[in-house]
Parts: structure tokens; C-alpha cells; sequence
């Protein structure tokens, strides 16, 4: 017989104390209160009085079973051998057997140095199947503490562990930042804490994007700190903040309690610097949680630090939204199919009331067959994962790190610290071929260029606590009821100006006029062709309405539902009616830049509208304009949303009035209206995230973000005041009006007695003018020499302003434009910030990509309404070029001696003199085609009758619309 002896196998399952009944230490060393392993109480297991019929309690998981039972969902076995443990392991020794088995490892990377550790076992990441499981848990928060020691140099690899681990909140201490120094981490807002006296310190906060939470800046002078508050969806709130303290240096227990008793609930992050020796250990870092039932902490062996970031899982009694992502994929032949099978196309409609019904029943069957013709698939894994070469590094790094920490052997040390220069190079690397790779699969024709570009454009704006009349609200439901509050008011007429008795004959006539039309059947119908051609029309991509109607299943409807819709339609004419369902709007509210963003009203909303109401609303509108152009109710001078009538058009109209009056030693006087509210009027619903406020109703106005708003809004100002000596200029509500004449004093008089017309209409008309953003201007050439009378609206004086701005076009008082070339200037340069990525020195993007990048984005905003403004000084003209000549030289790296004329030659592209040329020469052909005589009158300036040349100038024709 032969007799072998095996060597001593490494223990599989983490340590469990005897004495405090938690994990990774043994009683020996243990100075926690003890706690009974049977029945959970504050009493060691010896003395437990639990009778053995009584079912024990686990400490960890309050579940029936004994705390070290190796079962238990919070065994830090289970978490590392991602598999469900079994009901019963004694009933089943297969399953237990399977979870004591550990994962295998496909590193393929063989250590070659003789004096590596033997493997030392790492904690993963969860997949789905463990994800699954702690979702059923959703109670718990997971809450990291890393001490960066300098995050900007590790950034890299920390933001794929935060991918890989997904952690709620990450705290970060000693980040070493400057106030430049960028930190963004994806789907996480960061908030940071830089120390400004010198060198080294600093804290940081990330949290998921997906929690309601806003920043509680709280003073502290004996140690830094970044807090913020979250708001669970029960309403509660906690406190969660990051302390770093100095070495050597003492915490204020005041200080340290104004952050304990900000909120009921509390959690404090913190790494200390304790002295170590070899005979006990040393706590670095630590987190203090206050009124919570239960938490735990565990070391994680990753990340190049002398900190091991620590993963605390916290109960805090409420659900947290997961990430997660949808992947939904339709058969729209299957949708089709269903359908076309669920509703008649000719159902029976006599009444409002079957409208209403036969409404709800389409969106039930559309809704209802996206359901059953579509899959999802959820996607939990992080945007990108690291390579296997690279992943494999990590593993024996952290290997060696580990060895390291205990044996504190000089030689684990330079090999970890070797593997971590490897793993930040490779990293590095990997980041520039994915980025590369990306960038050359962009193309024109797929659209993917353009997509990158406004992926680039648009920022995450996280809503703060806004300001309600009872306080600040934090919660989305109040942040939304307060937007709501605040369009609600808006939504109403407006208190002054206003008329008592015209109001009473307004109202009057209206309620004869709808009477009268109740048996008036002779409004046109509509009929599938026109439907069909609309909806051909639609964007697919458009976002939904209250309805959660997609355009793209309006594409694929089948025939018999195209004629109900169109049935549905006409049903709706007939009756004079507008089904309710289609005037709820989803406003979504997008904050102003440069504003206060705590105050409700400093936010633009942007309505979602149902998509089958847009394509009724489409049917109504051309009937309108038909209307409207039979009885000629939009006045000439209203340029606003008609066709073949753009900004410039009217620009153009304004600059060679100005024009004539300096060629003709002519003053021209203009005031610059604001005209308060003017689209911002439909019942509506805040949309916030995914959270909706309570319906709020209007009682005047326009619905915003309607297509009859514009037409609506033109037909209610048609009877604008008009005088002889006052030349009217609309675009929308944007408005002007212009006087000339030979003397200032004639031009203001003539504007003051514009004016007081102007005030009686908008008395009778209820229509609120914004005095403080009213401009007045005198154009004139040369120096003033007394000081012009102030003009007065409304009891304000409005001063004379030596310059405007009037559809997007700064205009000074002797149109030389170098306020707006200025501007456009500092426009154009911030645009570039935005997708200097895409275009810049080392972008490995391709020339003819960047070049339509340029083409696209960037020259639109050098050249807009480049025909007015054309014929600017050289001076000014030439800032123009050398903008241009920057940006190419940025695009093609090209070295200093590269002539810029050479870099247009290869580029094919022209000098902005002669775009503008090009630009010019097309917008006065298109004028000769025009109908409206208000643009036609405007080639009567294409002859220069003075000294100052008519924007016309800028096509460098020598005779009027001479052919290219």
C-alpha cells in the first residue's frame, strides 16, 4: 500500500468570527459586541436560550437558518460565486457542492517571474443571474469609499471598474484636482470639492444620474468635505457625504454634527491614518451611517492605490431605479397583420361622444399590437468592456498587490507597481483604437456623422430643488407640480392692458359666430390620399405624446385603419369638434443658460403633443391657410412661418430702409417690441423623467408647440396698427417698426404717435408688451450732437440704444457689424469647443468628414444673413477669414508654412468673400420669384444711389440680378 500526502488546499469560504458572527476576521482579534449565531440577539451563541423547536434567525439576512450557514444571500460566497444559493443545502448536497465552487478564471496570461504569489482570490462582478436576485432586494444601496491619492492620473481605469461594478454613489477622497481639471463620469453627476490653498487634499461625490438627489454645501475648516442629499421616492432623504481629513490634523465634533443632523439619515465616508505595526491591524477607512437597520462593508482588492476601494451595502427601505437598457425590436408585419384584423374601417359615428370612442379604441389596438409584435431585451452589462489581455493584467496585478499587503515584500511591490504602468499604457491605448475605430466607421451616408455630432452637442442638465411658493421641492413629483404652477400662470390672460367693455363684445361676437356654424356643413373633407400623404411626411424618430402613439407605427398602419382615421377626421370637422384626448400635452422643461435654474420660470417647455392629433392639426391648418388666403387676412409685412418668407427676407427689408435713409441724409428711428408670452399657451401634464405633475388647464393663448399656433397667432395680430409714415416688420412675434425722415424730432414723434396706437390695440387685444426688453434706435451717420427725447410705452421711457438685436442679426446705429461679427465670433468658437473631438488636430476622422463637418455646423454660423452684413469694412470681413483659416489649419494639422490659400485649394473650398457671393447671388434670384410685393419692392435697391452701397452689393454683380 502505498500512502501519499497531499498538500495543505487552500480554504475556499471567508473567514466568519465566532464572537460578532461577521465576515473576512476571526474572534481572536474581534472587539465587537458579541452576537448570537442562533437567534440573532446581543449574547454569544453559548448562552442562547432559543429552544431547538424554535426556528433561528439569521443575523445578516433575517432569514430561518443559522448566521453561519453558508446558504445565506449575504455570504460574501454567494456574491463571489454568482449563483443563487439553494433553499435547503442539506437537501440538496449537489447544490450545495455547486455553490462552494469557484469561478474559473480564463486568464491566459502565465506569470514568468519565479518569486509570484500563489493565486489569491478576487471579487467579481455580478451577472445578470446575481443582478437578478439583488433586484428582488432593491432595498439596498451600494456605497463606494475609494482614496484616490490623485484620481486624474488613474481616472481611466477607475470608470471602467465603476462601469463593471455600478455602484449608487462613489465617494472619492484626496483627488488632487485643480479647479480647470475635467471629471466626468458616465451616467454619474459628480460633485467635487477642490482644495485651493495648496497641493494635494480634495473630495468628490459621483451619483447615478438616475437618483433624485441635489448638492448640501456644508462648511467645515477642520476637514474637507463634498455632501449631498438624496430623495428616496418615499419622500425621505439622505445625507451622504465624503470627509477627508489631513494626517495629523483634529476633527470638529460641531462640524462633524452639522453633517449628522442635517437629515434623519445619515451616511460619512472617511479614510484615517492610523500607525500600523506588525502585531495589530489598521482600520483606513471607515463610513459612519446613522438610523439605518443595517449595512456592510467589504475590501475590494482592485484599483492602484494604497486604499482598497470599500463597497458598503446599505438597507435603506426603499426601492432605487436600476440601470438598465431596452433594447426593443418590432415586427411590423405582425403589427400589420394584428391591426388589420382588430378594427372596421368604416365604424358607426354619430355623435362627439362616439368620436371620443372610437379614438380610444385605435390607440388601444395600435398600443396594444406594438405590445404583442415586440421584444425587449434588457441590457445590464457596462457600454464597454475591457479586452481579456487587459483584464488579465488586472487580475494578476491585484494578485500580486494583495501578496504585497501582507507579506510587505519590496518585490510585489515593484511588480505591482510595473503592472499598473502596463495596465494604464494598455488602457490608454485600447481607449485611442476603440475612439479610432469609431471615427472612421463614421460616414455620410448612414447619417452616423451627424448623429456623433449632436450625441456631442447635447449636455445632461440635472433639474435642482426648484423654488415653489411653499418652499423648495426635491422630490420629481413636487419639481414637477411646480412647473406646473408656473405655466399655469402663464397660461392666462393677461391682467393689463385690458378693456371691459370691448372684452364683453369680443366674447359676444365669438359665441354668435360659433353658433352660427353649428349647421354649417360646407367645410372641406379630407380623404385617405391627403391623410396618407401627411403621415409619408412625418418623422419617424419624433418623440411620442400622451397617447404613446410612435409615428413609425402611423407609417404601417393598414388600409381599413387609414379610413377609419380619415372617418374619425371628418366626423370631426362636421361636428366643429376637437377630441380633449388630443389637447393634452407632455411639457418637458429645458433650463435657459445663464439663468437661475432654482426658479420654475427661468426654463423654456417644450410640449409633446399626441401624433395623431399633429396630423388632424395638419388637416385643419391647410384648410386655414386656404382660408386665409382667399380673404387675404395675413398682412404682407407678417414674414412669420409662411413659405418662401425667411429671417433674412425681412432683415433685408429693415437694412435697405436704413440704407436709403444714410444714402439720402435721412434719419430712421426703430423700436424693437417684445411681445410677452406670445406662444406659450393647451391642457397639460410637467413630464419629469418619467414622472408627470397633475393636469394643468389654460384659460388663453395659443397652444404651444402646435403647427397652428404661428397661423393662429398671425390671424389674432392681423389688425396691427398701420400708419402712412411707419413701416411695419413681422416675423412671428418678433416686431419692429421704422420711421424716416429729414429730423430726429420728426422721427420720434412720428415713432411716440406709433406708439400710443399701438398701446390702444394691445388694450383691446389683451396683449402684453415687455417694456424692459424693448429697444429703441436711432441709424444714423455721424457724431450726435444734442441728446435724443426719450419715447414712452406704456408710462416707461425707453432709451435710445446704440444697438439691437433683430432676428438673430446685431444691428448698431450705422450698420457697420462689428458687434455682430463680434459676436458671431465668440459663437462660433464655442461651437468648435464642442466638436473639437470630432475635428481636431488628432482626430483620425477623414478630411472630406471634417471638411462636411465645417460645411454643416460650423460655416452656417459664420455666414448667417452674410448677405446683409456682407458689405462690412475689410477690416471686419477679414476676422471672418482668419476664423476660417484657423479652423482648417486645426482640421488639417497642417505646419506653419502651408499657405492658407493652398489648404482652401485642397480642401475645395472658397474664401468667405466669395461664399458670401455665392449665398447672395442665390437669395436675390430667389427674390424675382416671389409673390409677396412687400420683397419685391426690395429690387428697386439693387441700384446704389449714393455713398453707402445696398446689401445687394454683396452678389458683385455689375447690373441688377445679372445671371451667374
Amino acid at each position: 500500500m502505498r500512502v501519499s500526502v497531499e498538500s495543505l488546499r487552500k480554504k475556499q469560504t471567508p473567514g466568519q468570527c465566532y464572537k460578532c458572527q461577521d465576515y473576512f476576521h476571526h474572534s481572536s482579534r474581534c472587539t465587537r459586541d458579541p452576537r448570537c449565531m442562533k437567534c440573532a440577539g446581543n449574547h454569544s451563541s453559548r448562552d442562547c436560550p432559543k429552544p431547538k423547536e424554535t426556528p433561528a434567525t439569521c443575523l445578516h439576512c433575517k432569514g430561518n437558518h443559522t448566521a453561519n450557514y453558508s446558504g445565506c444571500p449575504r455570504n460574501p460566497l454567494n456574491r463571489k460565486s454568482f449563483l443563487t444559493a439553494p433553499a435547503n443545502a442539506w437537501s440538496d448536497p449537489a447544490a450545495l457542492a455547486k455553490v462552494k465552487e469557484t469561478p474559473k478564471s480564463d486568464s491566459n496570461l502565465k506569470p514568468v517571474t519565479q518569486f509570484l504569489p500563489r493565486s489569491v482570490e478576487l471579487s467579481h462582478k455580478m451577472p445578470s443571474s446575481q443582478e437578478e436576485f439583488f433586484k428582488q432586494m432593491s432595498t439596498m444601496m451600494t456605497s463606494m469609499i475609494w482614496n484616490a491619492g490623485g484620481i486624474k492620473p488613474k481616472f481611466n481605469q477607475f470608470k471602467y471598474f465603476a462601469q463593471e461594478w455600478k455602484p449608487e454613489v462613489i465617494a472619492i477622497q484626496e483627488s488632487h484636482l485643480n479647479p480647470g481639471d475635467k471629471l466626468k463620469l458616465v451616467n454619474y453627476t459628480t460633485y467635487r470639492t477642490d482644495r485651493l490653498t495648496h497641493r494635494g487634499g480634495g473630495t468628490a461625490l459621483f451619483i447615478r444620474n438616475s437618483i433624485d438627489h441635489y448638492p448640501t454645501p456644508i462648511a467645515s475648516d477642520s476637514f474637507e468635505n463634498t455632501t449631498i442629499a438624496i430623495v428616496l421616492p418615499n419622500s425621505k432623504q439622505i445625507t451622504v457625504s465624503s470627509i477627508y481629513r489631513p494626517p495629523h490634523g483634529i476633527i470638529s465634533t460641531d462640524e462633524l454634527n452639522r453633517i449628522f443632523n442635517s437629515n434623519n439619515k445619515c451616511i460619512a465616508v472617511e479614510p484615517i491614518h492610523f500607525p500600523h505595526n506588525g502585531n495589530n491591524p489598521s482600520t483606513l477607512d471607515f463610513g459612519v451611517l446613522k438610523n439605518f437597520s443595517s449595512g456592510d462593508a467589504t475590501s475590494l482588492n482592485e484599483l492602484c492605490s494604497d486604499h482598497n476601494p470599500v463597497s458598503f451595502e446599505i438597507d435603506i427601505n426603499a426601492n432605487i431605479p436600476a440601470i438598465t437598457k431596452t433594447l426593443k425590436t418590432t415586427n411590423w408585419m405582425k403589427f400589420y397583420d394584428i391591426t388589420k384584423e382588430a378594427i372596421p374601417g368604416n365604424p358607426s359615428i354619430n355623435s362627439t361622444k362616439d368620436i371620443d370612442e372610437v379614438i380610444n379604441k385605435i390607440t388601444a389596438v395600435i398600443l396594444t399590437a406594438i405590445n404583442q409584435s415586440s421584444k425587449a431585451k434588457i441590457i445590464n452589462g457596462p457600454h464597454r468592456k475591457l479586452p481579456p489581455r487587459i483584464t488579465n493584467k488586472i487580475t494578476l496585478r491585484n494578485q500580486i498587490k494583495k501578496r504585497w499587503q501582507i507579506t510587505y515584500d519590496p518585490r510585489f511591490k515593484r511588480k505591482s507597481t510595473q503592472l499598473t504602468n502596463e495596465i494604464k499604457a494598455d488602457i490608454n491605448q485600447y481607449d485611442q483604437d476603440s475612439w479610432t475605430e469609431w471615427l472612421l466607421s463614421l460616414n455620410q451616408e448612414d447619417l452616423s456623422i451627424y448623429n456623433a455630432t449632436r450625441k456631442y452637442s447635447r449636455k445632461f442638465h440635472k433639474i435642482p430643488p426648484i423654488l415653489d411658493t411653499d418652499g423648495l421641492k426635491y422630490t420629481p413629483l413636487g419639481k414637477a407640480n411646480a412647473f406646473k404652477y408656473s405655466l399655469e400662470n402663464s397660461f392666462q390672460t393677461n391682467p393689463e392692458p385690458y378693456d371691459n367693455r370691448h372684452i364683453s363684445e369680443v366674447n359676444r361676437a365669438v359665441q354668435h359666430f360659433l353658433n352660427s356654424m353649428r349647421n354649417d356643413n360646407n367645410i372641406k373633407l379630407t380623404c385617405p390620399l391627403e391623410i396618407q400623404a401627411i403621415i409619408k411626411k412625418i418623422n419617424p424618430k419624433k418623440a411620442t405624446g400622451p397617447d404613446g402613439i410612435p409615428n413609425k407605427a402611423l407609417k404601417m398602419i393598414p388600409p381599413n385603419l387609414l379610413t377609419c382615421i380619415t372617418k374619425v377626421f371628418n366626423k370631426c370637422l362636421l361636428h366643429h369638434y376637437f377630441p380633449p384626448s388630443w389637447k393634452i400635452a407632455h411639457v418637458l422643461m429645458f433650463p435657459k443658460p445663464g439663468q437661475n435654474h432654482k426658479l420654475p420660470g427661468n426654463y423654456r417647455p417644450i410640449s409633446l403633443l399626441s401624433n395623431l392629433g399633429k396630423i388632424y392639426e395638419k388637416v385643419i391648418l391647410a384648410r386655414l391657410k386656404e382660408h386665409c388666403s382667399d380673404l387675404q387676412i395675413i398682412p404682407d409685412e407678417q414674414y412669420g412661418f409662411r413659405p418662401n418668407h425667411g429671417c433674412v427676407h425681412q432683415l433685408f427689408r429693415v437694412t435697405n430702409l436704413i440704407t436709403h435713409g444714410f444714402n439720402n441724409k435721412l434719419y430712421t428711428g426703430g423700436v424693437f417690441l417684445d411681445v410677452r408670452k406670445a406662444f406659450d399657451r393647451i391642457t397639460f401634464k410637467v413630464k419629469l423623467n418619467s414622472t408627470l405633475s397633475e393636469t394643468g388647464h389654460i384659460k388663453a393663448g395659443t397652444p404651444q408647440g402646435s403647427i397652428l399656433s404661428p397661423l393662429l397667432y398671425s390671424v389674432y395680430t392681423a389688425d396691427f396698427p398701420v400708419n402712412n409714415h411707419i413701416t411695419n416688420c413681422f416675423f412671428a412675434d418678433d416686431t419692429a417698426i421704422l420711421a424716416q425722415g429729414s429730423t430726429t424730432k420728426f422721427v420720434i414723434r412720428t415713432l411716440q404717435r406709433g406708439l400710443i396706437e399701438i398701446e390702444k390695440w394691445c388694450t383691446l387685444w389683451r396683449v402684453a408688451i415687455n417694456t424692459d426688453k424693448t429697444r429703441s434706435v436711432m441709424f444714423r451717420k455721424g457724431h450726435p450732437r444734442n441728446n435724443l427725447q426719450s419715447l414712452t410705452f406704456f408710462e416707461e421711457e425707453l432709451s435710445w440704444d446704440k444697438e439691437v438685436k433683430y432676428l438673430g442679426l446685431i444691428l448698431d446705429s450705422k450698420l457697420t457689424f462689428h458687434s455682430h461679427i463680434k459676436y458671431n465670433t465668440d459663437k462660433f468658437w464655442a461651437k468648435v469647443h464642442v466638436i473639437i473631438p470630432l475635428i481636431g488636430r488628432k482626430s483620425p476622422l477623414s478630411l472630406n468628414n471634417k471638411v462636411l463637418l465645417f460645411k454643416q455646423i460650423l460655416r452656417p454660423i459664420l455666414t448667417y444673413a452674410s448677405q446683409i452684413w456682407g458689405l462690412a469694412a475689410k477690416t471686419h470681413l477679414k476676422k471672418v477669414q482668419i476664423m476660417q483659416n484657423k479652423i482648417l489649419r486645426i482640421m488639417t494639422n497642417a505646419p506653419w508654412y502651408i499657405r492658407n490659400d493652398v489648404i482652401h485649394k485642397d480642401l475645395k473650398l472658397e474664401s468667405t468673400e466669395n461664399h458670401i457671393q455665392v449665398l447672395s447671388r442665390k437669395f436675390f434670384q430667389q427674390i424675382t420669384r416671389n409673390t409677396n410685393p412687400t420683397i419685391l419692392e426690395q429690387l428697386n435697391f439693387t441700384n446704389n444711389n449714393g455713398k453707402y452701397p445696398f446689401p445687394y452689393a454683396t452678389t458683385k454683380w455689375t447690373l441688377p440680378l445679372k445671371p451667374p
